[in-house]
């Protein structure tokens, strides 16, 4: 497998736009291509070696051969593996906002915490992230009716508010606790939230959530006691005002109704 290795050698305050560092992209391309792609930093347009150490086997390959090595603070770099559809992408350190939008295949790995957005509108491929995720991971952009449509999205840490806003389709599962509304508005998908979820899938039609423990909304009706594996779930239907049909399952002897 062809490794391409790409270091941020010191943080950089002003956000860069970096949707073209992803497999797709860069396997095909020599080290002296990859130098020369075009990336903006704020206002101004530079060269990825301008701001990135780029290294690795230089012979081209198909995007699903190759793996993506980036290193370092990269909590304001944006975009990384956007739109990928094969290979393998490693973010060793944070990874900025809306990582992995539009995600057709290949895995993303994040060593760190992720942005906001991740995985927005995903599509196919796994992402996994090793801390937290921000806020509206797996959910549609602003106007947007659907956002995440398949694929997995794995978070051992928490995550924010909105998790898997508008999701109509894959999995979501987070190790930790849920912010406010995960699930809202959902039009079918899977979400897991092994810790505490506070008012999981307001106005959510179809889909499952599933949770540790939660506050949830009076419109979900409780309806009974289910054995998922090996674990007891108190079982809500709802969101009754939009006349959902959307599954609701809280760990039996947690706060439900």
């Amino acid at each position: 497998m062809r490794t391409i290795t790409i270091k941020l050698p010191q943080y950089h305050g002003v956000p860069v736009e970096a949707e073209r560092i992803s497999p797709d992209v860069l396997a095909g391309l020599s080290i002296r291509e990859i130098s020369e792609i075009e990336v903006w930093q704020g206002n101004r347009r530079l060269r990825l070696s301008d701001i990135f150490l780029i290294s690795g086997d230089t012979d081209p390959d198909k995007p699903e051969n190759t793996r993506v090595v980036v290193e370092g603070d990269l909590s304001k770099v944006k975009r990384l593996g956007e739109g990928m559809s094969a290979g393998v992408m490693e973010i060793i350190g944070d990874a900025g906002m809306h990582a992995g939008n539009s995600m057709r295949g290949g895995v993303l790995r994040i060593k760190g915490d992720a942005g906001d957005w991740l995985g927005r509108e995903m599509r196919g491929g796994r992402i996994e992230v090793d801390g937290n995720a921000g806020n509206y991971a797996g959910a549609g952009y602003r106007g947007e009716r659907c956002g995440m449509r398949g694929g997995e999205i794995i978070i051992k840490g928490n995550a924010g508010a909105f998790l898997g806003e508008h999701l109509c389709g894959g999995t979501i599962e987070v190790m930790g606790d849920a912010g406010d509304f995960p699930g809202c508005a959902n039009q079918g998908g899977i979400i897991r939230i092994h810790g505490h979820a506070n008012l999981p899938g307001a106005e959510m039609v179809k889909g499952s959530i599933t949770a540790g423990s939660a506050r949830v909304l009076p419109s979900f009706a409780y309806e009974d006691i289910v054995e998922l594996g090996d674990m007891t779930y108190k079982k809500y239907v709802g969101d009754l005002v939009e006349n959902g049909k959307g599954e609701l399952y809280i760990a039996s002897g947690q706060i439900g109704k």
